[in-house]
């Protein structure tokens, strides 16, 4: 983090940004030029501030693909697939590994809006398109990346309370 303020409120930021220090932003006072992408704000307004911040330092899951690691929000992921020892992490577009057992990331994501659809798979339901009933209480969902996975009857009730948790 770069601040660019009065050199009378600069400790004070810094005391009270410590926690943000990390995040690669360049926060301005108004009254302050700066060329280039900056939030500006005021002193009096340093609560609005402190709420931007929070909404960018978010956690994230560490995954890895083509020996790289990468840090995904958990509203990049639409589903992950686990199996004994790992699990692997699919986004829109790509699909990552990570070394966490699926009922590790189940209670860790819960927060996030992610559920349990079968055995070896946590959907996070706000990448969720439609749901189609299927024989026996099971259900077809489409992603709105297209892809389709299945919710089976042990999961079904579970699945149903969550989703409308998140509706109006």
């Amino acid at each position: 983090m770069k601040i660019i303020c009065a050199p009378d409120h600069l400790d004070t930021l810094k005391s009270m940004l410590r926690e943000y220090q990390q995040l690669d932003i360049v926060i301005v006072e108004k009254g302050f030029d700066y060329e280039g992408m900056c939030y500006y704000f005021s002193m009096e307004h340093i609560e609005d501030l402190i709420l931007y911040l929070q909404s960018l330092h978010q956690k994230y899951v560490l995954c890895y693909a083509d020996e790289k690691q990468y840090k995904l929000l958990p509203q990049q992921i639409d589903f992950i697939e686990g199996y004994s020892q790992e699990a692997f992490v699919h986004s829109e577009h790509l699909q990552y590994q990570i070394y966490q057992k699926l009922y590790e990331l189940e209670e860790k994501l819960k927060p996030y809006g992610f559920v349990r659809i079968n055995k070896s798979t946590l959907v996070n339901i706000h990448k969720i398109e439609s749901i189609i009933p299927e024989v026996q209480r099971r259900y077809i969902l489409t992603l709105k990346s297209q892809k389709k996975l299945l919710l089976t009857r042990y999961y079904v009730k579970d699945f149903m309370e969550a989703l409308r948790r998140d509706t109006l």
